[in-house]
């Protein structure tokens, strides 16, 4: 029987036992799904691979402590998941004005918990794109385009609302209003 064709639980022991191959298995299986994730967590594509690479580093050196009937998905998201938040917090440390930083954090903070359930119940990272992508086509144009601003352009709620010809309090008005947009299409996940 060739490794491809066992079940996670054995692909987990065998991973116990220090065979390589059962490392590259879980690696193609979950690699994309978790750099998918830091991604979306960090917005910084290479750091994101860092982090996910590193993370089957841990787990291929904490691979003695692993319980082979624990759903190993979940504890690699969490390894990922760990390194982002310390990641985000150092960068807000750094620059402690940081509001993105910091929105990001209580972001990550009110999803954590929900995340990690929808990871064990088995819902996939790919339908959770597919609800938040939905979320952000149904935004009113003003709060889509400066929430993108915001998330995918990195840029600070001073220089979107410069670019967007708004104030301040207009832009924080219009990522809060996505941010609860957000919650409600995620309300089963909360």
């Amino acid at each position: 029987m060739q490794l491809m064709d066992k079940t996670t639980t054995s692909i987990v022991a065998d991973l116990k036992l220090g065979n390589e191959e059962a490392l590259r298995t879980l690696y193609n299986q979950y690699n994309g799904l978790l750099v998918a994730f830091a991604k979306y967590t960090i917005r910084n594509p290479l750091l994101a691979e860092d982090f996910v690479q590193d993370a089957f580093c841990s787990l291929w050196e904490n691979r003695f402590k692993l319980n082979a009937d624990q759903p190993i998905q979940g504890y690699l998201y969490k390894l990922v998941h760990s390194r982002c938040v310390d990641y985000l917090r150092k960068t807000n440390s750094k620059n402690k004005y940081n509001l993105q930083t910091e929105l990001k954090l209580k972001e990550l903070a009110l999803t954590q918990a929900p995340f990690e359930d929808v990871i064990v119940s088995g819902i996939c990272a790919e339908e959770t794109h597919t609800i938040i992508q939905k979320t952000i086509q149904a935004l009113p144009e003003q709060t889509r385009e400066i929430f993108q601003l915001s998330r995918y352009e990195q840029l600070k709620n001073l220089e979107i609302a410069e670019r967007m010809g708004v104030s301040v309090k207009t832009v924080e008005y219009h990522v809060g209003k996505a941010l609860q947009e957000f919650r409600k299409a995620l309300k089963d996940f909360l």
